[in-house]
């Protein structure tokens, strides 16, 4: 077989064209990971993969290349569908991408069958009819009907009025094992490969390869059903008093390849035929606080969330509830990360600058991170609040985001997945018909229930004892309700900060050769901090003078 030149087929330029203008500038390491991802994939795989390049249509796009290349590998089909709803992205893309949230089944009836008589034995003694053809496909497995002991013969109606089996398998494809681990061995390669490029590509000095050997760890826990299942469970106990939220049931004949469950009937949440604005509005928030506020208020020490909230995992049943499927990857959050998520919040009201930096190196795993990159990332974040941004948990992520590009703060992989998570979502209650404001609308409302629940229990409490659910104590709050006057001088002192920032950056009229303010010529504005420091930081506490750095 002779070698193939993807070069030929991705080109850079044409992934510059799908990217978003300010992320334009990645083409280049995207263009280089998939060249080197693709290059080590056994030859016959490869290919394969061309030959279905090749069954396009000469015109096909970049978008349509990429959708077609994400749908012959479980690695990039994973990636395709994180993505699929990142309002960031081309709507040309997005479309092929959405493609991967649920395929046509191809999978063959005669794989699928073998696999089940080889996990469970002959499938007659067992009662088990097979109801073809499958309904559903994804990344690693495909989903069949089935009946059990003839009690709903096919064709009867159900109850709910559907006809036909009301259980399914999820059986894992043939072989997919092995290939997610060939693939799997290749992104922590390229999580090398990108660690000894960063300034040559242009890309932020992250520890990708770390990054990627915990993302590899979580996705090959989609082969691993007999995890899923233990999930179900778990999931099944922590929705169990919520009458709008559905969960598959966990069904006799699983093993560690094969999951049998009870069949949702549904479709996409963002398939919808709701016309009421209001009603697309209510489901939209069923969505977030199903699968973000209830995480963060849990109860619980260890919080169960699911780490792979696309929309092919979302259905909207025909009773108005929400069904959440695909168990397969979770993560907790603990004690620390919710009780540290809460605690940033209440410094984001107080402007607290310090407390904030403080609480996000107490996240940091492995090293703790670039610590004056970090305190700047803070200030600047801040002073969006004190420019009219709410410190919601979009706010929150946003400067999350930042702290681990410029100041390399590395959290723990749930948290990181659950950030994840929270970007996934965000496109997809856009793509229900809500505002991506709704998300903070709900956890704001989640948040007050939370207190007022735990208002009583609070008078009884140790002052630095952390309530079940808000994890805020006493303390917290107290200090919160009494930091007026120390919030108004940050105000003021941050306002004059960027009274300066902003007359250093701006130069006289009609002289744009004119020393600025400080010392910087023609505003220049990476050069705009190099002076005045020590005057600065006598106006502001949140930001160190020369000595202390």
């Amino acid at each position: 077989m002779t070698n193939v030149n993807w070069n030929a087929l991705i080109e850079e330029d044409a992934l510059a064209g799908v990217l978003p203008g300010e992320y334009a500038r990645f083409a280049r390491p995207v263009h280089d990971g998939l060249m080197i991802f693709l290059a080590g994939l056994p030859q016959d795989v490869q290919h394969e993969i061309m030959a279905a390049q090749a069954r396009l249509a000469p015109q096909a796009t970049i978008a349509e290349r990429l959708g077609e290349l994400a749908r012959c590998s479980p690695v990039l089909h994973k990636l395709g569908q994180i993505l699929a709803r990142d309002q960031r992205l081309s709507p040309q893309l997005r479309t092929h991408l959405q493609k991967l949230e649920s395929l046509s089944p191809s999978t063959p009836l005669d794989e699928i069958r073998d696999t089940l008589t080889g996990e469970l034995g002959p499938l007659d003694a067992l009662g088990v009819t097979l109801v073809p053809p499958a309904i559903a496909e994804a990344s690693v497995a495909v989903v069949i009907p089935y009946q059990q002991n003839n009690a709903t013969s096919r064709g009867q109606r159900h109850a709910d009025g559907h006809e036909g089996a009301d259980r399914v398998f999820k059986v894992l494809k043939p072989h997919i094992e092995r290939r997610l681990e060939i693939e799997l061995g290749l992104l922590q390669h390229l999580g090398e490969h990108l660690d000894e490029r960063c300034d040559e590509l242009g890309i932020p000095h992250l520890d990708y390869a770390e990054s990627f050997l915990q993302v590899k760890n979580k996705l090959w826990e989609e082969v691993r059903l007999d995890n899923e299942q233990r999930h179900l469970a778990q999931a099944a106990e922590f929705f169990a008093g919520d009458p709008d939220v559905q969960i598959p049931v966990l069904l006799e004949h699983c093993t560690s390849r094969v999951t049998a469950m009870s069949r949702i009937y549904g479709g996409k949440v963002t398939d919808h035929a709701i016309v009421c604005p209001s009603q697309r509005r209510r489901l939209a928030k069923l969505v977030a606080r199903a699968l973000i506020a209830r995480p963060i208020f849990a109860d619980n020490d260890q919080a169960l969330f699911h780490c792979d909230p696309h929309a092919g995992n979302l259905f909207f049943t025909d009773d108005n509830r929400l069904a959440i499927l695909d168990w397969s990857l979770v993560g907790r959050l603990n004690e620390h990360e919710r009780s540290t998520i809460a605690r940033v919040m209440l410094a984001a009201v107080t402007l607290d600058a310090t407390q904030i930096t403080s609480l996000l190196t107490g996240l940091a795993e492995r090293q703790p991170p670039d610590a004056v990159a970090l305190a700047a990332v803070v200030r600047s974040w801040l002073r969006r609040v004190r420019h009219g941004q709410p410190p919601t948990i979009s706010w929150l992520t946003g400067m999350l985001d930042d702290a681990v590009q410029q100041a390399r703060l590395s959290v723990g992989s749930d948290l990181m997945l659950f950030r994840k998570s929270l970007h996934t979502l965000e496109g997809v209650l856009v793509e229900i018909g809500s505002d991506q404001c709704v998300m903070d609308e709900v956890l704001g409302i989640e948040f007050l229930r939370a207190l007022v629940g735990e208002w009583p229990k609070r008078w009884l409490s140790l002052p630095d004892a952390r309530a079940p659910r808000t994890r805020l104590s006493n303390i917290d709050i107290a200090r919160t309700m009494f930091s007026g006057p120390a919030t108004l001088v940050r105000f003021w002192a941050g306002h004059a900060v960027d009274m300066i920032e902003a007359h250093q950056q701006t130069p006289l009229p009609d002289s744009p050769d004119t020393t600025t303010v400080g010392g910087t010529a023609g505003g220049d504005p990476a050069n705009t901090n190099t002076t005045n420091t020590a005057e600065i930081s006598l106006l502001s506490p949140e930001v160190p003078c020369p000595s202390s750095v």
